[in-house]
């Protein structure tokens, strides 16, 4: 398949229509993850569930795996898949990663929370 000329100026071997498809849904479900905290936490514990539930649903070519040990995503496609089917593996890849940000990103308000507050108890104390 050639590639097609994006709306980002840049070129896709994805399907146009597919691509817009996926570039919408993704753009709900980020701006959605970066105002509410509960679905930011529903979206970094299930990922696949919330991104289905909002139009987002992997190609049944692509192969995604958990690793246990990074505690991240492995996106994977057979040698033999087309370039579309590749290009969209990689598009899966970056919102992972992402979404892995997001997690990463509330272990880190917890964390600053907890030690905030216990900066205040320590200091009442004195």
């Amino acid at each position: 398949m050639s590639e097609i000329l994006g709306a980002t100026g840049s070129s896709s071997p994805i399907n146009p229509i597919r691509k817009k498809e996926l570039d919408d849904n993704w753009k709900t479900v980020a701006a959605k993850a970066v105002t509410d905290e509960i679905f930011k936490k529903s979206l970094a514990e299930d990922p696949f569930e919330v991104l289905e539930a909002h139009g987002l649903k992997i190609n049944p070519e692509i192969k995604v795996n958990f690793d246990e040990t990074n505690k991240e995503y492995n996106v994977r496609v057979p040698t033999e898949a087309s370039e579309e089917v590749q290009a969209e593996a990689k598009w899966w890849t970056w919102r992972l990663k992402m979404i892995k940000e997001f997690a990463r990103e509330l272990d880190t308000q917890v964390g600053t929370v907890a030690g905030f507050e216990e900066g205040c108890k320590a200091r009442s104390i004195i």
